[in-house]
């Protein structure tokens, strides 16, 4: 491996660091000064990861009154959550009442924290890597 190949690796990975980072401030945003309100789930539907997964991601599409009038949004959620629920079933909804676009039916939320340090702990690792690599092409270039 390069230099070049080293620091694309701590490139990558500051980058997923930076991104965890944003994602998981604005959901705690959301949970910690997020405003509630009544809303209606319009319909479900269930999504195929991918033509060759067997996963799927279960989607609620829901509606819910906020400042200025109704918003639409969709998430995906968990299974259970998904089965309990049905279309015109009444939900409450947690946004944001600056960005109501983020919001979460009430059981759901954001990046969970188990989720974040999954991602820094891969993303710190892509880092460690890319300045191993670094010194042993620094090391090499003097030899």
């Amino acid at each position: 491996m390069t230099g070049t190949d080293g620091a694309l690796f701590v490139l990558m990975g500051v980058i997923a660091v930076v991104m965890v980072f944003v994602i998981f401030q604005r959901d705690l945003r959301v949970q910690n000064d997020g405003v509630w309100a009544r809303g209606r789930v319009v319909r479900k539907e269930k999504l195929a990861r991918s033509r060759t997964s067997s996963r799927v991601d279960y989607v609620l599409h829901y509606s819910f009154s906020r400042k200025g009038g109704m918003q639409n949004a969709q998430r995906s959620v968990s299974r259970e959550q998904w089965e309990r629920l049905r279309a015109g079933s009444i939900i409450r909804v947690l946004y944001d009442s600056e960005d109501p676009s983020l919001s979460y039916p009430e059981g759901e939320g954001g990046m969970p924290l188990e989720g974040a340090l999954l991602a820094f702990l891969v993303a710190g690792g892509a880092i460690v890597t890319g300045v191993v690599v670094l010194l042993r092409a620094a090391g090499a270039q003097e030899a």
